[in-house]
């Protein structure tokens, strides 16, 4: 075997057997991935728990026939997932003063006219009101009514309608966010878990006073560095499959994208964000310091990059800035191949992800280890006894 293959291998063993030696730091790993996907779907999941969403449904037709009661029938139907609907007949005063209240989020009304214009082929509508509290809420409360009204024209117009529909294309049921939740909060962890793991593997050095054994070996650093940049691979690898369990526990659905897909773009992120962390252990010297870095870091770019808060909160240059970062580009794909069934993206993604993991490879190390010949702690402290006597 290779002398520079072999430092790898044993450096990588030796910080897999830390890390198993410290289960405290690997609950961490886990815990606080879990602790935010918690977080988000009681957040986030109010129309998604219960007997189901209460829906004012206002039927103002005068002579209900095959469509007007067909429509009623399918909208009162259990949903296979969540949001489930519960429509409640009601007039149209109670109605208002109920969504105005904010007692009843969603209303449906069938109106009159909608049973002749459907038996002429003629022009109609249905009316639909949501609360618009905050954007995910409106999405969500959406989502199982245009499914409802897309089974509604599968069975019962599909063969009298002149419009062009393409139904092949129909997916049976459009995935609540809540329902890839799971794909989010893993990008996540994964690079909270990558920099933490790769920064945690140098902080031990300098906090147990073993950096000048290596440093001072005869093996090159960057094959002792490369293999602290894997060891940060595997280890964040850990709570993504929990928190898939989780998801299907709570949602009922697997995420719809191909796993060999997830591992092939999360596994490039992962190294990239490694990387980043011996750069931020070799500077910062103290795990006590990498935590909210690692945290901070992977929370910015899961809100901001993945979609969750508009570009417009840190200013639009960030937006072009971000175009050209991994984290889009993984976030990208995933929920595009998660929502639409499509890697028309993924071969542009991949690519970029895996120049940014390839380069951070090259680079992380040489800059890992000049960092670490410097003691910037020191410095600034030196400088702040400066100003002092000043």
């Amino acid at each position: 075997m290779n002398q520079s293959i072999r430092v790898v291998k044993a450096c990588f063993l030796k910080e897999l057997r830390v890390w198993q030696r410290n289960p405290r730091k690997l609950m961490l790993v886990i815990l606080l991935p879990l602790m935010f996907f918690m977080g988000f779907s009681l957040l986030m999941g109010g129309v998604y728990y219960g007997t189901g969403v209460d829906t004012a449904l206002i039927v103002e037709e005068q002579n209900p026939g095959l469509y007007t009661n067909g429509l009623i029938e399918i909208l009162q139907e259990s949903d296979p997932i969540p949001p489930r609907l519960n429509p409640i007949p009601m007039d149209a005063e109670t109605a208002d003063a109920l969504f105005q209240s904010g007692d009843i989020l969603l209303v449906i009304t069938i109106p009159d006219g909608f049973e002749e214009a459907l038996l002429t082929n003629g022009t109609t509508s249905i009316h639909i009101q949501v609360a618009n509290i905050h954007e995910d809420l409106t999405k969500n409360l959406r989502m199982p009514v245009i499914r409802k009204i897309d089974i509604f024209y599968q069975t019962y117009l599909l063969n009298d309608s002149l419009v062009d529909f393409e139904v092949e294309t129909l997916r049976p049921f459009s995935p609540p966010r809540l329902g890839y939740m799971a794909w989010t909060i893993a990008i996540y962890s994964i690079m909270f878990s990558a920099i933490f793991a790769g920064g945690s593997a140098m902080t031990q050095e300098f906090e147990q006073k073993t950096m000048d054994e290596l440093t001072l070996s005869n093996q090159p650093p960057q094959y002792i560095y490369i293999g602290k940049i894997l060891s940060g691979v595997v280890i964040s690898f850990i709570a993504p499959p929990i928190l898939f369990a989780l998801s299907y526990l709570m949602f009922g659905i697997w995420p719809l994208g191909d796993l060999l897909t997830f591992l092939l773009l999360s596994s490039l992120l992962s190294m990239f964000c490694s990387g980043i962390g011996i750069i931020a252990g070799a500077i910062l010297r103290n795990s006590v310091f990498v935590v909210p870095v690692a945290a901070l870091g992977g929370i910015f770019y899961w809100i901001v990059g993945g979609g969750i808060a508009p570009l417009e909160l840190v200013g639009s240059s960030f937006g072009a800035f971000n175009e050209y970062l991994p984290v889009a580009n993984v976030y990208r794909s995933l929920i595009r191949m998660f929502i639409d069934g499509s890697y028309s993206w993924l071969t542009v993604d991949a690519a970029v992800i895996g120049i940014f993991a390839l380069t951070f490879v090259i680079i992380s190390p040489l800059a890992a280890h000049r960092a670490s010949q410097v003691n910037y702690g020191q410095k600034i402290q030196s400088l702040r006894n400066r100003r002092q006597r000043n």
